[in-house]
């Protein structure tokens, strides 16, 4: 798999698993699930606080971006759909931070973010409030604003009261690595994935899976999981099954 022929069902399960990150129904082990050290490779896994110019570098996968904050913070709170200003776009940017709060529980409130699949122009990002989410999302790959406007839109049910903090980020990912058979290995990136998807074994030792055995993966049970090299098995990864079972 190239990083331009990304399966668009490979890529609705890795925007799924975003969504799942910290709930029981994440089935990728990454760095924000249960304190582990590794991230299975997906999505953004660097990012820079808001109110400062530095990158939080979380690991150096290969394909690990880091998102930096670059503008200022806007804020605001709505009810139901609506658009935050958040000023001209600075040339280098490539990104908006968003972080979105529920303030009642009441519908589903979104914001579009950039596409992890070639075929489409925008993914969106969706918060459930009428199923209690109260924790704020911290959502580092918001799309631009749309060519010509400094604004966002964060679409919301009628009813759905929201607050959200936004500003402008750029970002730089590092190349994937290339084994000795020609294969990619790291982390998925807006362009892609490679073939072979950082992954961690039930144990928690690091390594890699195949993106196409995940892709062609129902139901549960595991899948092998190799050195960087492709060939050496070092243990399994577990889909739809609890650690230890």
């Amino acid at each position: 798999m190239t990083s331009t022929d990304m399966d668009p069902r490979l890529a609705d399960a890795v925007r799924g698993e975003l969504r799942a990150i910290g709930t029981k129904s994440s089935r990728l082990q990454r760095q924000q699930r249960r304190g582990r050290a590794l991230a299975v490779g997906i999505g953004l896994v660097a990012v820079a606080a808001l109110t400062t110019g530095a990158a939080i570098v979380v690991n150096s996968l290969p394909g690990t971006t880091t998102v930096t904050a670059i503008s200022g913070i806007r804020s605001a709170t709505h009810t139901g759909t609506a658009t935050m200003e958040l000023g001209p776009v600075p040339a280098h940017a490539s990104a908006v931070i968003v972080t979105l709060t529920c303030l009642n529980r009441v519908g589903t409130v979104s914001v579009d973010t950039n596409s992890q699949n070639g075929n489409r122009e925008h993914d969106v990002q969706s918060l459930l409030c009428g199923a209690g989410r109260t924790k704020p999302a911290r959502i580092v790959d918001a799309a631009l604003p749309n060519a010509g406007t400094t604004s966002i839109t964060i679409t919301a049910d009628p009813g759905t009261r929201w607050s959200a903090t936004a500003g402008y980020a750029s970002s730089s990912t590092t190349p994937w690595g290339v084994n000795a058979r020609g294969q990619t290995f790291g982390k998925c990136t807006a362009q892609g994935c490679p073939d072979l998807i950082a992954a961690q074994v039930v144990d928690g030792e690091e390594g890699y899976v195949f993106s196409k055995q995940w892709d062609a993966f129902r139901g549960t049970g595991y899948i092998p999981v190799y050195k960087p090299d492709g060939t050496t098995v070092i243990g399994r990864f577990s889909i739809g099954i609890e650690d230890g079972k």
